[in-house]
């Protein structure tokens, strides 16, 4: 069992080198939306990687024996979670990255379009990330959650009050959906104000360039001229 477990732990060598690789993507990313856009709009990044403890008590409660399989079955070992603030953001962003060629998505499930009986509305990302040590290549699952700030404080707080507890309540489960509901109105009324925001600044912007092109042109022919 001891050297088991021993080959398991080393195996985890390969997620910390996911979870680093995909805390590097998630920065220039970062950086390339700050670089391109005038507000950015991801809020936050965080990432990480499930504890040994957390990951065979998971593959327990899946009646999973204590493998290198049963650990690639795993999609969530390695996670990173995306606080975008406005709901257009969110799929922003989820586009990136599925363009970045440094990634392979396996999934997109779209809890936005489709949520879940809890409530909870996000786009997680399944993805894999090639990683080498020692000259042996593989490729690692990772999840990635994108939210809006109003979905990441909903869901922190229903983790807390319903996660993983079979004795929370109907009613209190029914609540944190109606919540849930509120929060999400909320959502659209803040990325309606943001949207007509993103076509003032289309406006401004363009305005600024005619009259940027208006002057060359003039100083252009005030050159010619002389």
């Amino acid at each position: 069992m001891q050297a088991k477990l021993k080959n398991f732990k080393k195996n985890l060598l390969y997620y910390e080198a996911a979870m680093k690789q995909l805390k590097t993507y998630l920065e220039i990313l970062n950086t390339e939306i700050s670089f391109l856009d005038i507000d950015n709009p991801i809020n936050h990044v965080s990432t990480r990687i499930k504890s040994t403890e957390s990951i065979i008590l998971k593959l327990q409660r899946k009646n999973l024996p204590l493998t290198i399989e049963s650990l690639n079955s795993l999609n969530d070992i390695v996670g990173a979670r995306i606080v975008c603030d406005f709901l257009d953001n969110v799929y922003l962003v989820s586009d990136k990255l599925k363009n970045n060629k440094n990634i392979k998505i396996i999934e997109v499930k779209d809890y936005i379009k489709n949520p879940k009986n809890s409530g909870y509305r996000g786009i997680h990302l399944i993805i894999e990330i090639p990683v080498s040590i020692d000259g042996t290549l593989k490729n690692i699952r990772s999840e990635i959650q994108i939210r809006t700030v109003c979905m990441d404080s909903w869901a922190s707080n229903e983790h807390k009050l319903n996660y993983k507890h079979v004795s929370t309540s109907k009613e209190v489960k029914d609540e944190l959906r109606a919540n849930a509901e509120q929060v999400w109105k909320v959502d659209l009324s803040m990325n309606k104000l943001y949207q007509e925001k993103q076509v003032k600044n289309k406006g401004i912007i363009e305005t600024i360039e005619n009259i940027s092109k208006y002057k060359w042109r003039v100083q252009n022919e005030i050159w010619r001229k002389n």
